[in-house]
């Protein structure tokens, strides 16, 4: 195998190890993003907003998680779903 061969095997080697990584990056950051908006929905209602359960801001965070690219629209649906059957 000529040098210039070598090279090119070497950085495809190097982009699918960094394709690897960012998609475990993306998984994680997809579960961290899911455990979080829970928490909010199990804090307590604030007193000077009784009509507002916890659970609306987590959907809330939800939805930016989502527009902001970090959960799927099928993740979002199904936690949304989740703390609206939990309310």
């Amino acid at each position: 195998m000529d040098p210039q061969e070598q090279m090119r095997a070497s950085l495809k080697e190097l982009c699918d190890e960094l394709v690897r990584v960012v998609d475990h990056a993306g998984k994680i950051i997809r579960q961290v993003a899911l455990e979080v908006a829970p928490r909010a929905a199990t804090s307590p209602v604030s007193a000077s907003d009784p009509d507002h359960p916890a659970a609306f801001s987590a959907i809330r965070e939800l939805g930016r998680l989502r527009d902001e690219g970090l959960i799927t629209d099928d993740e979002f649906r199904a936690k949304k779903a989740q703390l609206l059957e939990n309310m």
